[in-house]
Formats: C-alpha cells, structure tokens, sequence
C-alpha cells in the first residue's frame, strides 16, 4: 500500500516545479516573441536604409515622470510627426539619420528622457514590370530589395540583362547593366528598388556562347562595338594553357529555319582583326 506521506510529498514537489518553471517558461516566451523578424535586422544593421512610405516607427520616451509611447507610420508625403514637436521631411533620410534628428527633438525638449526611436515594421511595396520578360506585372519587393531579386524568375532567352530600364514614380529614368553587378560586384548597377519603380526589361541585341579551353565557359551578351577578342579576353578570362589558338571554331545559326550551321576555323589574323559576331554564334576553342 502507497505511503500518503510519500505521495503528498511527491505532488507538492509537482506543483512546487511548475510554480517556479511557469515565470521562466513566460519570461523565455516573451523575449522570442521581441527578436524582430529578418527583415527588420536587415533594415537596423544598414548605415544605407532609406525612409521609406510605409515604414513605421516606435519612438519612446519620458516627459515629467510619464512615459510616452508614439507611432509613426510614413505615409507618400514624407512628413512625420515627432510626437506634439515637431514635423520631419524625411525625404531621402536614411533610418540612422531619422533617428538621430527625432531622439534629438526629443531630448532637446526632454532631457534624460531615455528617449529611443525603433523600426517596428519596414515598408512592402509593389514594382510594375514590362518588356521582355515570361509574364509583365507587379511585384513585392521592400526597400532592400535589389533589382536583380525582382527579376528572378521572369527572364528568358530574349531577355536583356545589361539593357534595363528603371523609371522611378518622379519620371526620372536610368539603365542599368547587371552583368557588371554580377561580374564586378558593381553593386550601382543593382540598385535598390522604390515605391512606384517601373522595370522595363529591354530586347538583347547579340548574345554567344564559348566553350573549350577558355578559362569562364558560357554564354555571354555583348555590347555594341564587343566582337571576338572582347568575348575571348574581357568576357572569358581569355585561354588555357592547354588552348590551341590556331583552332578556334565558329558555329553560326542559320535564318529561315535551319539551325545550326557547320562549323567553320577562323585563322589567326581573324581572330586578331576582331572577327566580328553575330547572335546565337558559338566558339568552340580546341585543345593542343
């Protein structure tokens, strides 16, 4: 037969472990629920995040022993309200900046006011895309969201990736080569998107491939004026030690439906005259 002093024990050690689990459980619950998400990380970590419409803000402070919690919501017009203040145009601010100027109205007004202003939620916004692409229409980015991620997924083959168009919601238009972004890491080339950015994904005038005994195989969109020896040296890292420059091969797409055309070995002055090319052509680069 069980003991009853035994099993009162055993129930209060029970109740005894959750009564001092529970505060704990809560408290862990509690600080999960304010890491902010990874957006908002992003957004903190950046020198460069710029005040967009749509972000909202925190700001927190003490006035004469009360504590004041405010939100701020920017709306298109850029002017906030730093509590009963003062108003902020924050057009082109970035969040450092912002925070600096609204903490400093604040204790300026409140000193030692412990005053705090926090990024709460950064904007979503919508971008509208058109021109060479699977399927034009709108899609949702956030003001860290470079051009490059909004046209994951929507190229194909006549899709320019160094002839870009970006309209911004003033009228102002600027293009954009992403090569050199992915290339040289030209990050001006993959600008931050706007509210109210219009994409405009232009035709490619000549894209080729090389392959062989190159050192960066692959296909590659050529400007105006790029010929063979820009699309050896510039674009694929020039030869191997292993590359027979005497034996560098060309095939040609033929018009009116007939594909691929027979392989033709330009010389060697050809190819240092700058052996002019054409769309869909393919350099085959032998070895010794």
């Amino acid at each position: 037969m069980e003991n009853t002093g035994t099993r009162s024990a055993f129930g209060f050690l029970i109740i005894t472990t959750l009564v001092f689990l529970w505060p704990l459980q809560a408290q862990e619950s509690d600080q999960g629920s304010a890491i902010p998400n990874t957006q908002v990380q992003i957004a903190i970590s950046s020198p460069s995040y710029p005040v967009t419409s749509g972000d909202v803000y925190s700001l927190n402070y003490m006035a004469g022993g009360v504590p004041v919690n405010y939100l701020i919501t920017v709306d298109a017009s850029y002017r906030i309200r730093v509590s009963n203040l003062a108003v902020i145009d924050v057009a082109g601010k970035t969040y450092p900046a912002l925070k600096r100027e609204a903490e400093t109205i604040v204790s300026n007004n409140y000193p030692l006011s412990g005053v705090q202003l926090t990024m709460i939620k950064p904007s979503s916004f919508t971008v509208y895309i058109k021109g060479e692409v699977n399927s034009a229409g709108e899609r949702t980015t956030w003001a860290m969201g470079r051009l490059s991620s909004v046209l994951n997924g929507i190229l194909y083959g006549y899709s320019s990736t160094r002839n870009i168009t970006v309209t911004s919601a003033n009228g102002r238009v600027k293009t954009y080569d992403l090569f050199k972004a992915q290339r040289f890491g030209d990050m001006s080339q993959d600008p931050y998107m706007r509210p109210g950015d219009v994409i405009t994904i232009n035709h490619l005038d000549r894209k080729v491939t090389i392959f062989g005994e190159i050192e960066r195989p692959g296909a590659y969109e050529l400007l105006p004026g790029e010929q063979m020896q820009e699309l050896i040296h510039n674009y694929a890292n020039g030869y191997t030690a292993r590359a027979d420059t005497g034996k560098v091969g060309l095939r040609r797409y033929e018009e009116g439906g007939l594909g691929l055309g027979n392989i033709v070995y330009l010389t060697q002055e050809e190819i240092n005259a700058n052996h002019p090319l054409q769309n869909f052509d393919m350099i085959y680069v032998l070895s010794k």
